[in-house]
């Protein structure tokens, strides 16, 4: 028997529906979307006729399959979400482009999971898997827990996301009939922690560090705390002190008295995890009215253009990872080109190529498996077919069902470079940041 959550019985289709091909709007590619009080919107499934792929087939006919997503659309993490959003619009319009999925249409259907609080990401899968009935979830991030719960322990329709946390590999490694259906598109923090560590000591073959002190600055979300835990555990184990290790609420824009603490260390190097772009931007430019002698890391907030506008010139030399960074090649260019054309701007090295993979995972698993909702049969081949997307080679053949970083996966690193241009660890020359005044002696 097909199941949509775990706690709810089947409710059969009474009649079939006609699709209505609509013409998607000009400034996403997409078609008409509603928005329901409860923060939920549809989006329509019809091609998308000015950046769609390069193959095209005949026009998907038939009840659409729908693609659900619990994005933060509004409120701290709402530039995130938005870039979430765009990777599905345009997979979507791919897959239609290109025939839709089995021959139907595929339809986006999104809810708005604000704040990430546990009552909303629970009220988003009510909505998404008992009432809309969509056959896959995506997400981006979405509560580092009640989401897991509601998608994963609730639910046996496919749950594919990009946390990057350690909890959720744990949870599908100890107890894989539960959490099965969950599958991790990005590495866990500590990954990327051990990363920005790289980063941090990059410039000592060259420069004389003041002094091995760092601080550790993160905000409240579990994300933060176990990328800072990370770097703080790296550079302990290379012998540096960790002089302030200190926790803030979201929404903090006064920095004063955490500022106070870091002029006082002048610490070598600083790192400060918050995913929110009016939060560290609002840090950036209070420490740059009077910088200490120390490099800065604001975790992969330094790729997003709104963190580039807000903080300006002020932000050249600050570095931090990189999640999606698509690399040179034909077929990767002539995505870009696509994206751009479709939503007017660069594609940002944040979740765009993320999204747009998750879907055309889930959807080859659907050709093969010729039904989109035998959930188990998907779930078994995504488990066991590695997928070569935008990002690297996707490999859940793991008992944690999560991305692992490596060659075939790398991490960015990225220091900004000025007028929205990033200089890329391993491929570009990093610079000592200019807001370091006088210089670090050079060796």
């Amino acid at each position: 028997m097909r199941r949509r959550g775990k706690s709810s019985s089947l409710v059969l289709a009474l009649a079939s529906l006609l699709l209505v091909l609509v013409v998607f709007a000009a400034a996403c590619g997409e078609g008409e979307k509603g928005t329901t009080s409860s923060g939920a919107t549809t989006t329509g499934a019809g091609p998308e006729t000015t950046a769609g792929p390069t193959t095209s087939g005949p026009a998907p006919s038939g009840e659409p399959i729908k693609v659900g997503a619990a994005l933060p659309l509004t409120g701290a993490y709402a530039a995130d979400g938005e870039h979430m959003e765009m990777g599905l619009k345009m997979a979507v319009a791919d897959l239609n482009a290109a025939g839709g999925l089995l021959g139907r249409p595929v339809k986006l259907v999104t809810f708005d999971i604000e704040e990430l609080l546990p009552e909303t990401v629970a009220a988003s899968k009510d909505y998404l898997i008992d009432k809309e009935k969509v056959d896959v979830v995506i997400e981006g991030y979405g509560g580092y827990g009640p989401d897991f719960e509601a998608y994963g322990a609730n639910s046996d329709v496919p749950f594919i996301h990009g946390s990057g946390s350690v909890r959720a590999a744990e949870m599908v490694r100890n107890d894989p009939e539960k959490y099965g259906n969950m599958f991790q598109v990005f590495s866990i923090e500590a990954d990327y922690g051990k990363r920005a560590w790289e980063g941090m000591i990059q410039f000592q073959d060259k420069y004389v560090y003041p002094n091995n002190k760092i601080a550790i600055l993160h905000g409240d979300l579990e994300w933060d705390l176990n990328y800072t835990a990370a770097v703080a555990a790296e550079a302990e184990k290379a012998g540096w002190q960790v002089v302030i290790n200190e926790t803030f609420p979201y929404g903090t824009t006064d920095w004063g008295s955490i500022l106070t603490k870091i002029r006082a260390e002048k610490p070598a190097a600083i790192v400060c995890s918050v995913l929110s772009v009016a939060d560290i931007s609002s840090f950036v430019k209070q420490f740059m009215e009077n910088p200490t002698p120390s490099l800065l890391d604001i975790s992969y907030m330094v790729v997003f253009r709104e963190t580039q506008e807000a903080v300006g010139d002020a932000l050249i030399g600050v570095m931090g990872y990189v999640t999606s960074y698509v690399r040179p090649g034909p077929e990767h260019d002539e995505w870009k080109a696509r994206f751009e054309k479709m939503f007017g701007m660069p594609v940002p090295l944040t979740t765009p190529p993320s999204t747009y993979d998750s879907v055309m995972i889930w959807a080859e698993a659907v050709k093969a498996v010729g039904d989109p909702t035998k959930y188990a049969d998907i779930c078994s081949y995504i488990r066991t077919h590695k997928y070569n997307g935008l990002l690297g080679v996707y490999d859940f053949n793991n008992p944690e069902q999560t991305v692992r970083s490596g060659p075939d996966f790398p991490i960015g690193y990225a220091q900004y470079k000025g007028n929205g241009e990033l200089a890329f660890f391993g491929t570009d020359e990093f610079v000592l940041p200019p807001y370091i005044d006088p210089p670090w002696p050079e060796k």
